[in-house]
C-alpha cells in the first residue's frame, strides 16, 4: 500500500484528494445504505445513508447526495439534503448547496454556500 505522502493529489474545488480515495464516479447512481473504511469521494449521485467513521467524505461540485451521514470529515462542493454527523469538521465549499442539520467539532462555511438548517457544534 503506498504511503500517504506517495499519493497523487487531484484538486477539486474544495480540496485536494489522495488518488487512493475509493470514487462513486460521476455516471454512477447508488441507492441504499453504505458503509466503508477508507475515505471517498462522490462524484455521481446518492441516496441513502452513508457511515465512514473517522474516515473522510468529499462531495464533489456536480455530486447530489440525499441522506444522512455520518464520517470523520465532510468536505462539501455539491449537493447535500440530510443531516451530517462529523467526529471531525465539516467544510461547505462556495458552491455547496446542504439543506438539513450539521453536529461537528468544527464547521465551516464559505462565502457563496447555501445553507438551510441547524449547526450544533461539538467538541473534538
Amino acid at each position: 500500500m503506498p504511503k500517504s505522502e506517495d499519493a497523487v493529489p487531484i484538486e477539486t474545488p474544495s480540496r485536494s484528494i489522495p488518488s487512493q480515495a475509493a470514487r462513486l464516479g460521476p455516471g454512477h447512481h447508488f441507492q441504499g445504505d453504505l458503509t466503508g473504511s477508507e475515505d471517498l469521494v462522490v462524484q455521481g449521485a446518492f441516496k441513502g445513508k452513508i457511515f465512514l467513521l473517522e474516515r473522510t467524505l468529499t462531495v464533489d461540485l456536480k455530486a447530489q447526495i440525499e441522506g444522512d451521514i455520518e464520517a470523520g470529515d465532510v468536505f462539501i462542493a455539491g449537493s447535500v439534503t440530510g443531516n451530517i454527523r462529523a467526529t471531525g469538521r465539516v467544510v461547505l465549499d462556495a458552491a455547496a448547496r446542504m439543506n438539513g442539520d450539521i453536529s461537528a467539532a468544527r464547521i465551516s462555511i464559505r462565502d457563496g454556500a447555501r445553507f438551510k438548517g441547524a449547526i450544533q457544534m461539538n467538541k473534538a
